[in-house]
């Protein structure tokens, strides 16, 4: 994924909020599966528009920051009683300023420095999924690609489940691999590369548990070995290194509360890399039926991060070895609140929702001593619609 762009964090987080499969790019949740009864037809649009940079925290370049507009289409059928097959296109273009470095002004506190005219880029993804269904087990293999002005990524993987005892349990597994190339674009005053290559496999496994007829428990571990170009090209003086492991361990919770005629969702994330970073992510939502044909769905999350190891809180602070005053590698928290509307009909599902997402360094954990004026706030609508025949 390009390290300057919200291009798959958008997508991932957009598809796990429409239900569009094959998107996301985290490793699916465990489940018993069995064939698709029928062939289902999605679409989804979102608009993502982050806020203007404060005046008061811009040093040079455009207040603008990036809109995001993304379209998805997605088929999934049945090739026969034993294979399942998935494809899902997205197109998405974006448009604004970017983040470059960070300066200090005269009191020493820190101000960003914008590019100074709009960015302008286009995305392609595709992907596709074969899946084959036995009694107990399932097998599927995943093969994707992404394009962009300055970016290339092909995409792989396989996965596999296993049911038993009665169906109540169900581990799964699987890995993922994604070959990417960048080239970027060339501006007068940055020393950047023509073309840079990066490579990344990821392993991941999960378990699954019914409890009772209205709960389930679910947890999952996962680990991505990169290794290549994963510096930023489009910032000052970011030198990363040309490694980095990451480790992840998720854990969820459904229960379905009869008396409210509503279902609880609880989802907690912890994550760390050999970079330094360690993160934690508390996801809530609550399924509300109104009828048998509209749910409302309010949610609340909260993330907290530490920084990297190299994280410097202004550009050229370091002149040598590894630095990046990137806002993503800063300590820094954010809270995120949504609210979606799910309509169901007979052969078709409906549903709008948006949400705001804040970050502050005071929502950290831990305690900031030079905040990163880059941080971004957001603002993301989205609606889709699946047709079943």
């Amino acid at each position: 994924m390009k390290e300057n762009s919200s291009s798959k964090a958008l997508l991932a987080l957009s598809a796990a909020a429409l239900g569009i499969p094959g998107l996301a790019t985290l490793a699916p949740a465990v489940s018993a599966e069995s064939p698709p009864e029928r062939t289902t037809i999605s679409y989804a649009y979102t608009q993502y528009e982050e806020d203007d940079l404060d005046a008061s925290k811009l040093a040079v370049g455009s207040r603008e920051r990036y809109d995001i507009d993304v379209h998805q289409l997605g088929l999934t059928t049945a090739l026969s009683d034993r294979y399942g097959f998935a494809v899902n296109l997205a197109r998405e273009t974006m448009s604004g300023a970017s983040p470059q470095a960070i300066s200090a002004d005269v009191q020493g506190d820190p101000q960003v420095v914008m590019s100074g005219a709009s960015i302008e880029d286009e995305r392609l993804d595709v992907s596709s999924s074969l899946r084959r269904y036995n009694e107990d087990t399932t097998v599927g293999v995943n093969l994707g690609y992404s394009g962009e002005d300055d970016y290339t990524a092909f995409s792989g993987g396989l996965d596999g489940s296993l049911t038993f005892n009665d169906r109540l349990d169900t581990i799964s597994g699987g890995f993922a691999v994604s070959i990417d190339t960048v080239e970027p674009t060339q501006q007068i005053g940055f020393d950047r590369p023509k073309s840079e290559d990066k490579d990344s496999l990821t392993v991941f496994a999960g378990y699954s548990r019914i409890i009772t007829s209205v709960s389930q428990i679910q947890g999952s571990l996962s680990a991505t070995r990169k290794s290549g170009y994963l510096s930023d090209p489009y910032k000052l003086n970011d030198v990363r290194p040309d490694e980095r492991l990451q480790l992840a361990a998720s854990a969820r919770y459904r229960h379905f509360i009869e008396a409210a005629d509503a279902a609880a969702h609880v989802d907690y994330r912890i994550y760390g890399d050999d970079w330094g970073i360690m993160s934690h992510t508390l996801d809530l939502a609550w399924y509300q039926n109104i009828n048998a044909n509209l749910q409302l769905v309010p949610s609340f999350r909260y993330y907290t991060q530490g920084q990297a190891d190299f994280y410097e809180p202004l550009t050229g602070l370091n002149t040598s070895g590894e630095r990046s005053s990137d806002f993503r590698l800063s300590p820094y928290g954010a809270v995120t609140a949504g609210l979606k509307a799910i309509a169901y009909g007979y052969d078709w599902k409906m549903s709008i929702g948006a949400e705001r997402y804040i970050s502050d360094a005071d929502f950290a954990v831990e305690s900031v001593d030079r905040p990163n004026p880059a941080l971004v706030e957001f603002t993301r609508i989205s609606i889709g619609f699946e047709y079943s025949i």
